[in-house]
């Protein structure tokens, strides 16, 4: 009876051995950045504002600690990853549609004038990281991230210009304003590279900063209506309880 209940601790004991290794996290925080050419194509003259938008994140984080000053971890999460753009473009490549109804004409080609994007996506995705702590407070963590796309949008006006429909040595239409939609085209899936920085505050409260750099272009290359790729790269500000 006592050979058993020493077992019985024992076992206890290893299975709270293996749990105290374990940290779970509720992160909260907002998306800073923007879907972007790399580098930035010479049509694309100048940037005359941008707006980063609301862009809230919140996920949970499991993270398993198998060293002193190592760990890996995951941290699922839903992801707004958005921005509102307006920049002077030269022969920039779209797809246009102008008026509407049974008047509405659509135009394919290079276009020059003003161009306004509002991005706006939902990522469900989930950072895959090793972390390092060499001290008490500072956490340095790199990785990778996949995401999967819930909801999309991308979408936008040119104006105050004129369009070369076909080419560049197209027919010259002037447009004074017309629209495009390109939600639908936007790749379901996004990977890329994550690294991040976090500072502990006592047991449970943690602030951190951290990048994701898309590697997927989010459009597919048959995609026409865009004629670079264009990636999601966002930095992140946010904080964390520890339980």
């Amino acid at each position: 009876m006592f050979a058993q209940k020493v077992k019985e601790n024992t076992e206890i004991k290893e299975v709270n051995s293996i749990f105290s290794k374990f940290d779970v996290r509720v992160t909260v925080g907002f998306n800073l950045g923007g879907l972007s050419p790399i580098p930035l194509p010479s049509n694309i003259r100048k940037v005359k504002s941008y707006n980063p938008t609301f862009a809230p994140s919140v996920g949970a984080e499991i993270k398993y600690n198998f060293h002193k000053k190592w760990s890996v971890g995951i941290n699922p999460r839903l992801d707004y990853k958005g921005m509102k753009v307006k920049d002077s473009v030269v022969y920039f490549h779209t797809l246009i549609q102008q008026g509407s109804g049974n008047d509405t004409a659509t135009f394919e080609g290079a276009f020059s004038g003003t161009n306004e994007t509002e991005s706006k996506n939902l990522y469900l995705g989930a950072p895959v990281f090793v972390e390092f702590t060499p001290g008490k407070n500072w956490h340095y963590r790199l990785g990778g991230y996949m995401a999967f796309l819930l909801k999309g949008k991308f979408e936008g006006t040119v104006s105050d210009g004129y369009i070369r429909n076909g080419g560049s040595l197209g027919e010259k239409v002037e447009i004074s304003s017309a629209s495009f939609d390109f939600s639908d085209k936007i790749r379901k899936t996004d990977y890329g590279f994550y690294a991040g920085a976090r500072r502990s505050f006592g047991n449970h409260w943690s602030a951190d900063v951290s990048l994701q750099w898309g590697l997927r272009s989010t459009f597919p290359s048959s995609f026409t209506g865009i004629s670079f790729p264009m990636y999601n790269i966002f930095a992140q500000i946010g904080a964390g309880y520890q339980f």
